[in-house]
């Protein structure tokens, strides 16, 4: 049995933001590359070959940053750092579906419909709040971008 295991930190969300392609859009070409081999590639793989007996899981973490805003509970700041990290996860989960069954279709091959009817692939998603901060106290906005990351958790197995 070969196994492989990516951990893959994507940071770099601005203030409020969630959306998964529009950070991707702005990193480096080396970073998007990156992401493509380690986290596209080896699922597009595992759906395109299926007599190699590969299977890929994707597991998408969402982060958020503390939330500071005066005058909030501690459990609305709570509320709203899962809620943002909730839809860092899904975004992303979003995008890495959208990049594989864009692959499996420019390499000639139906993609599944759905992701349950995938047969060799799989995307999960857990949202972790601002539980698992790079930075607990930032000190600035550079800082705080660390924090607002999700993390692509990639095993590959035959």
């Amino acid at each position: 049995m070969t196994k492989s295991l990516d951990d893959l930190p994507v940071a770099g969300f601005v203030a409020q933001e969630v959306d998964f392609s529009a950070l991707f859009d702005r990193l480096s070409v080396n970073a998007r590359t990156t992401i493509n081999d380690a986290v596209i590639t080896p699922a597009v793989d595992a759906e395109r070959f299926p007599s190699s007996g590969q299977f890929c899981s994707v597991t998408v973490l969402g982060h958020s940053d503390r939330v500071d805003t005066p005058g909030l509970t501690s459990e609305q700041r709570r509320a709203q750092e899962l809620g943002a990290s909730l839809d860092r996860a899904k975004s992303a989960a979003n995008w890495v579906w959208e990049q594989i069954t864009l692959g499996l279709t420019n390499a000639g091959v139906i993609p599944p419909a759905t992701l349950p009817l995938a047969q060799n692939f799989d995307i999960a998603i857990a949202p972790c709040g601002a539980a698992d901060l790079i930075h607990t106290v930032p000190a600035g906005e550079a800082e705080r971008a660390e924090n607002r990351r999700v993390q692509f958790l990639v095993s590959s197995f035959t």
